[in-house]
């Protein structure tokens, strides 16, 4: 079984992919440690750091990443095993060095990085791993680029850094590790004036012209299908603009394109924020990572570029595969996508025909987020089809999730049929086959101040469970045998359950942030006959016409 679910992930793959894994392993490419030729390229303008990171650095020896406290004391600290490795990679990030109020931790940081220097030798360790390479060397560039010259022993550091980034680009991973690669191999260049700099900036922009195209779908969304990177991509793409308008060399990124992609890309982001300023929690997509898409936006405005506003019409974002309806009162929020690129959905949850719902600007129905990565049973419940708004068939998961960010045999949905009043979705259907040939039926009708949901299960199949998880906020309780009545803010929301099924509330966890799990309520339902149907009806506090 093992052994079939393997190959039913490995033949996804890109012949690349193999071919580098295995390349890596075997070889373990080195550059010669040498004192490099240092030579920085004039620049135009110093950089501006309009989005500044969360402060991460407490003290010389204190940290704080995915809510949690560490300390760096020791030369070990740097790659203990009493940290996750999420957090030791935060660690070699360096993100601090472009947080709020930064400047007041000059002197911090700047000790810091002669530390890493003396602590971290060639080539062993978290240090020299290619993804916390690449963001680590974006962050001392970026940081230099503000008034901070980095002295001899620091630019040596750092040519080094990007020497073995350029003997180690992720082509065994490819997605958003490799143009992580490509957008430091493209600080760097620009960063250096020598012949080892050109050959990193035409490899980096080699990668980017490649990546960009195929890593932006046409409707906006990055193609690994999360909205949480998305907006780390998007970001990505803000950088490589600005750091080419301060050089003065914004014809070597094609600056009228890029800015298309940013464009294209803020707007999907906004069809996919809820109405509090944050992002959906499809697939992997938590809060406290990206930048948020207020923040994104501004960033656009002050690189020049002309983002019109948004008319907050009702769209089905086709190639992603994401229906998003609004309403004075609520927006809706669906997934009908794939997993993910096919050779990449590491970050693709079990989360199929699962939705999202704001009423009156607060979150009501969400999905269950995400706490930790890693490759124990938590990182697989949270990608699990019952951690979602979606039915659970059989106990099985939707797709075959596996191991920390592995998966093997995938469903793939179709929207059958959107009906349209004017520039407003009015109702939506949408399925998908199981991995035992049951197929999930969903069909959303929307009016102003109410949503029918109708669940059909169709098939052999023992038990079909449909999950409803409420925000923390949300107070809850029945009213009936079919009825509950929902207490958020200043509003009464009642869901009404037709059908042959009985339904429980349930105690859960709601995960909005990594190392952050809240006590919410989920209400599950027992679909005894394949179907149900769920009326969502929204309404004032005061309202008596219940």
């Amino acid at each position: 079984m093992k052994v079939l679910r393997l190959i039913n992930t490995v033949k996804y793959l890109k012949f690349i992919q193999i071919y580098y894994r295995l390349h890596y392993l075997l070889l373990k490419p080195k550059t010669k440690q040498t004192v490099f030729n240092i030579q920085l390229r004039n620049v135009a303008r110093s950089w501006h750091n309009t989005i500044a990171k969360p402060i991460s650095m407490l003290s010389p020896t204190q940290f704080v990443f995915l809510n949690h406290l560490g300390q760096l004391n020791t030369a070990e600290d740097w790659n203990t095993n009493q940290q996750e490795k999420l957090w030791l990679y935060n660690l070699h990030y360096f993100d601090d060095l472009n947080a709020e109020n930064a400047v007041e931790r000059k002197h911090w940081h700047d000790d810091l990085i002669h530390k890493w220097i003396d602590e971290n030798p060639y080539s062993s360790g978290n240090a020299w791993e290619p993804y916390p390479n690449s963001l680590r060397i974006v962050n001392w560039i970026k940081w230099s680029l503000q008034g901070n010259p980095l002295d001899q022993a620091q630019l040596n550091s750092l040519a080094l850094q990007v020497e073995h980034l350029s003997k180690t680009v992720e082509w065994h991973i490819l997605a958003n590790h490799l143009f992580a690669n490509a957008k430091a191999l493209i600080f760097a260049g620009l960063y250096f004036q020598t012949p080892e700099s050109q050959k990193w900036l035409e490899l980096g922009l080699k990668i980017y012209r490649k990546e960009v195209d195929e890593q932006v779908l046409d409707d906006g969304a990055n193609f690994e299908l999360t909205p949480m990177y998305h907006a780390i991509f998007l970001e990505d793409l803000l950088d490589i603009y600005q750091l080419a308008q301060i050089y003065d060399q914004l014809e070597v990124i094609n600056h009228q394109h890029l800015a298309a992609k940013i464009i294209s890309m803020l707007q999907w982001l906004d069809a996919m924020t809820h109405p509090d300023g944050e992002i959906s929690f499809f697939n992997d997509a938590t809060f406290g990572i990206a930048s948020q898409y207020a923040k994104l936006l501004d960033y656009a405005q002050q690189l020049g570029m002309n983002v019109a506003a948004s008319d907050l019409v009702d769209c089905y974002l086709k190639p992603s595969g994401y229906v998003s309806v609004q309403r004075p009162t609520y927006k809706f929020l669906m997934d009908v996508a794939e997993v993910g690129p096919s050779y990449q959905p590491g970050h693709a949850h079990a989360d199929t025909l699962s939705f999202e719902l704001s009423v009156n600007g607060s979150r009501f129905i969400v999905n269950s987020g995400i706490s930790q990565y890693g490759l124990g049973k938590e990182r697989l419940l949270q990608r699990g089809t019952a951690a979602h708004n979606t039915v659970e068939i059989d106990g099985q998961n939707s797709s075959e999730i596996w191991s920390g960010f592995r998966v093997a045999r995938r469903v793939s949905p179709k929207v059958e049929s959107i009906a349209h009043k004017g520039n407003q979705i009015h109702e939506l259907v949408a399925s998908y086959k199981s991995l035992k040939s049951v197929t999930h039926r969903r069909s959303v009708a929307f009016n102003e101040h109410k949503i029918s949901l109708i669940d059909q299960i169709t098939g052999q199949f023992n038990q079909a469970v449909s999950y409803l998880y409420f925000h923390p906020y949300v107070q809850i309780k029945q009213i009936s045998s079919n009825e509950y009545e929902c207490r958020l803010d200043n509003t009464t929301v009642y869901l009404h359950l037709e059908g042959q099924v009985d339904s429980q509330l349930l105690n859960t966890l709601w995960h909005p942030e990594f190392g952050k799990s809240i006590d919410n309520l989920c209400l599950k339902i027992f679909l005894k006959s394949g179907e149900c149907k769920i009326s969502i009806t929204i309404m004032d506090v005061d309202d008596e016409n219940v």
